[in-house]
């Protein structure tokens, strides 16, 4: 799996690549996802090519500058031989190749989580995405 293209036009308070190995589900934003980021790409990263990834779950994340939920950037990713993954939206485009997006939605939330009263996890793509995962780990 490798990101072929990134480019980055966007404004971002925060971007950063991690590569998932497990979630806390007491927190949210980057804390709920844990795992080794990947510095490759940051804010001032405007293009890159070829970046070989390990195998694996793999989520970027963009925080808008200035703050506006609707222009945060979310793909979440594994590894599928043959598959490839094209996003163009918001200042990033992203091609990687050999790899599947991953579901981010708030139909995955535990019903059951006391969090998910409080809007900061609610509406958090990070801790929806995190609640999907828990259930597959």
């Amino acid at each position: 799996m490798k990101i072929t293209v990134f480019e980055n036009s966007g404004s971002w308070r925060y971007l950063w690549f991690k590569h998932i190995n497990g979630v806390d589900l007491s927190q949210h934003c980057a804390r709920c996802l844990k795992g080794e980021y990947n510095n490759a790409i940051s804010p001032r990263v405007k293009e890159l090519h070829d970046l070989p990834l390990e195998s694996g779950i793999w989520y970027l994340c963009g925080v808008a500058l200035p703050y506006v939920w609707a222009n945060n950037f979310h793909l979440a990713f594994h590894d599928c031989p043959g598959s490839h993954v094209s996003v163009d939206r918001l200042g990033i485009h992203v091609e990687i190749e050999d790899a599947e997006a991953l579901p981010i939605s708030e139909e995955f939330l535990h019903q059951d989580d006391p969090h998910i009263r409080l809007k900061a996890y609610r509406t958090c793509r990070n801790w929806q995405f995190a609640n999907w995962l828990s259930d597959r780990l």
